[in-house]
Formats: C-alpha cells, structure tokens, sequence
C-alpha cells in the first residue's frame, strides 16, 4: 500500500480496523527503513534494536497526531521523532551503568586535561581561556551534586538518567540544573567572556 502523504493523518485515523492496521503496519515499516539508514554503520545498533526503536517510534507517532501541523512531509516529521526516540535511548544505554559516584569522581578530577580538555571549543586563545574558566567554576562554584548533574547534562546524559542518579524529583533536579547553569554563566561573566561565547559552551 502507498499512500500520499496528505493521507497519512486521514488513514491512521480511519474508523476502519483494516484499513487503521495496514496503514499502522506501513508507517512501522517507513520509520524502521529511515532509521536503518540514519544508524548505518553504528556497531551499537541491531536490527533488534531497529525494530524496538520504530515500535516506539510509531507509538509516539500515533500520541502525537493532533501535533502533525502539515509544516512538513508526514513522514519527514515522523521520522523526526523516530530519531529522537532512538538517540535518547541510545543515550541512556550508554549511560545505564554510570553511578552517582563515578560522576563525583570526574568532578573531582576536572583539572585533569583527559577531563575537559582545553582545546574541546576550538583552539584560539579566547576559548581556551573559557574552558579553563569553566572547569575552575565546576569545581570551585558548585555542590557536589549540582558538579555530577551538570557534568552529566554536557555529556548528554538523558534528564531521567540524571534524576535518577541524583536520587531526587524532576522538579528538585531541574532546579538543580538551572542553579548550577546559572553560576557558571556567572562566573564566565565575571570573567569577561562575551554572551556569544557563553552561549556557545552551554
């Protein structure tokens, strides 16, 4: 079955169970192949994890009908969100089996070069000074907790993996997060590190 794009809302949609399944079982299909090609070449991806990436995908697909504001491609949209489901979980498995106590650790390891080194923003003097500022105020300006909460944030580590590491609420780890942002940028200002910069470290 191929369908216009235009009749894809219309279709999943439809008060006709078979019509619903068969395009459900289509989109399921689109988004499995547009994902199997976005993830080529990663050694981290199966085609197990494929198929539980495009179920999830479609299930978010369908939530978010009423979301679809025909901006774009049906399956250009769909396809969007079937790429966040799958890097958010791809994040998260990476992260699953790092402890509070090992982020701790790394905050306390922050003048190590391996750490954050000096050049990640580039090489030119200004960044350099703002990465070594930033590492002074990971370490100097921040509770130990607000240090693995942010620490976690610039490596991407899903807000739920960090919610739970840090043992707290959403609320209490938002804030946390918006604490910790909010003393480095400070301090980055202090220092007399322009806006633009600023906004390119965070």
């Amino acid at each position: 079955m191929t369908q216009n794009e235009t009749n894809w809302p219309a279709l999943l949609r439809a008060t006709d169970s078979a019509v619903q399944a068969a395009a459900v079982r289509e989109l399921r299909d689109v988004l499995q192949a547009g994902l199997r090609v976005a993830l080529n070449g990663r050694s981290d991806v199966s085609e197990a994890h494929l198929e539980d990436f495009a179920q999830e995908s479609l299930l978010r697909v369908l939530e978010r009908l009423e979301q679809f504001q025909r901006r774009s491609r049906f399956t250009t949209w769909a396809q969007a969100i079937a790429l966040n489901v799958a890097f958010t979980e791809l994040r998260r498995k990476r992260w699953q089996d790092v402890s509070l106590d090992a982020l701790l650790a790394d905050g306390e390891r922050l003048s190590e070069p391996a750490m954050m080194a000096d050049d990640v923003l580039g090489g030119d003097e200004e960044r350099t000074r703002l990465v070594a500022t930033l590492r002074h105020a990971i370490e100097t300006d921040l509770t130990p907790k607000q240090r693995a909460a942010i620490l976690g944030e610039l490596r991407e580590m899903p807000f739920d993996q960090i919610v739970e590491l840090l043992g707290t609420s959403r609320s209490a780890a938002y804030k946390m997060l918006h604490d910790a942002r909010r003393a480095l940028k400070q301090r980055l200002q202090e220092a007399g590190i322009t806006g633009a910069d600023i906004q390119n470290a965070f």
